[in-house]
């Protein structure tokens, strides 16, 4: 029986064989010269760790099942406890629940190699993944994501990471290792006739006039509508429509987690919100539109196609002033591929095209009413000529809660800040609603460096069972190269 079960599991090097009389005097060395190579590695360099529970997911997966939805054939994780019934899988991108019988294929937590003494030589940065000796027991280890540094003061507030009384933000690469995937359109839903989560629409939510766009088999396209003139001085809009996957209706994304099953907890509303889009303009297209809703703040941002026209970023309906960096669409070649990153995270609007910011990130303090929100976060528009869109994905950002699943213990951090002494860390599981972290240790909410074991930065041999009949053996587990990643 574990004392805990979010504790890691060291990997133990595999034995190595002696190679048989009559093998090659060459063999032999290089097996030696591999083995010698592989303890160095261990010893100076990584450590090797599996992941039993599903604590960090989706960054992290402990054992799992991995379930095909026969809807809209997304592949999504269920996570495996040994010691309770297994979750009831309900499709994070479409919703359908009546998944007992889908296909699934078990696989075992991730195993992840760790980056020794990395701390030894510089401190642990916020929103970075770190294992580390378990305060209340140090021979266990964990794994979770820095969130508080020495000399702050950390409150969870809203769902957000709030330091010294602000909202703690993201930069680019810390959106993308921490976003969390609601909708992929390259996956539509079988009933999508029937409860479409995508709709067009030509200007304003009143306007009757026709829209260009169309679904294919190889995304959206969307066409000219109406002479060049008109065409040019409308957008025509393809707008998101969020189907909650535990109402089972349209409504505002919440904090589901597909790994937790659908009896999972998804209380809150989640108003940081981020699109990804691969697009491709014929050279007519004047104008990109993204429009965003972030709680009761509606963002628009304007990116032209022409050199000498500005980016535009209005703000619940005011004009706000950004700082321009470059504007790829403006300088690309006509019918190139670009791929578009927006979100608004933390009170934090930024817009990438092909990883190039193209403002400052805006910031603001004065977020209008963070209880609205609404079933159509976000939508992409388009003036004059025509635009394919192969892939358009939507996430949502972490909501950290005060844990339902830990409700007896009083939260850390959650009614009240707690601050941060010198070589003190405050930790978070990306997995909010089941994770066992600073907010619920019966022993203080801290981890102190000299705990830190070191940073995970590979997934390097993720495995699923098959069934094969080997040596007697009807159940295998075999190499998964799909899920090898890099950790951010």
């Amino acid at each position: 029986m574990r004392a805990d079960p979010d504790f890691l599991e060291l990997e133990p090097l595999d034995d190595v064989e002696a190679p048989t009389p009559g093998v090659a005097r060459q063999t032999v060395e290089l097996l030696i010269a591999l083995c010698i190579g592989v303890l160095l590695f261990r010893t100076f360099s990584a450590e090797a760790y599996v992941v039993p529970t599903g604590s960090m997911a989706p960054t992290l997966l402990g054992h799992h099942v991995e379930v095909t939805c026969p809807n809209c054939k997304f592949l999504f994780d269920v996570g495996v406890d040994e010691e309770a019934p297994p979750a009831r899988p309900v499709c994070p991108n479409c919703g359908r629940d009546d998944l007992d019988s889908a296909p699934a294929t078990l696989g075992n937590g991730d195993r992840v190699l760790v980056q020794k003494f990395l701390f030894d030589f510089r401190a642990p940065r916020r929103w970075e993944v770190a294992v580390f000796h378990f305060p209340g027991d140090p021979s266990q280890a964990y794994v979770k994501r820095v969130v508080g540094l020495p000399g702050e003061s950390i409150q969870v507030i809203g769902g957000d990471v709030r330091v010294d009384g602000a909202v703690a933000r993201k930069d680019p690469d810390d959106v993308r290792a921490m976003r969390i995937l609601v909708h992929d359109a390259r996956y539509a839903p079988a009933d999508s006739d029937r409860y479409p989560r995508w709709t067009f629409r030509r200007g304003d939510s009143w306007s009757d006039a026709p829209s260009g766009w169309s679904r294919t088999s190889e995304g959206f396209r969307r066409e000219p509508a109406g002479p060049a003139a008109i065409d040019a001085d409308a957008d025509d809009w393809l707008v998101y429509r969020h189907w909650d996957p535990g109402l089972e209706r349209y409504a505002p994304i919440r904090d589901y987690y597909g790994y937790n099953g659908g009896d999972g907890r998804s209380d809150n509303a989640v108003r940081d919100v981020a699109l990804e889009a691969r697009v491709k303009l014929d050279p007519d297209v004047r104008s990109l539109a993204l429009s965003l809703r972030s709680g009761g703040d509606r963002f628009l941002v304007r990116v032209p196609t022409r050199a000498e026209e500005p980016v535009e970023v209005v703000r619940d309906g005011v004009a706000r002033k950004v700082f321009a960096l470059s504007n790829p669409l403006a300088l690309g070649d006509p019918g190139e591929v670009h791929v578009i990153e927006a979100s608004v995270f933390d009170a934090r609007l930024m817009v990438l095209v092909d990883g190039s910011p193209l403002f400052e990130p805006y910031d603001y303090d004065d977020p209008t009413d963070p209880r609205w929100n609404d079933e159509s976060p976000i939508a992409l528009g388009v003036r004059g000529g025509a635009l394919e869109v192969p892939d358009f994905r939507i996430y949502r950002d972490v909501y950290y809660t005060g844990g339902p699943g830990a409700a007896y213990r009083h939260p850390s951090g959650v009614l009240e800040p707690v601050p941060l002494g010198e070589g003190e860390y405050f930790v978070l599981g990306d997995n909010s609603p089941v994770s066992n972290d600073s907010r619920f240790w019966p022993q203080g909410p801290v981890v102190r460096r000299e705990l830190f074991l070191g940073k995970p930065f590979l997934v390097h041999l993720p495995g699923r069972a098959v069934a094969l009949q080997v040596f007697g053996r009807s159940l295998y587990w075999i190499p998964d190269p799909r899920r090898i990643r890099y950790i951010h």
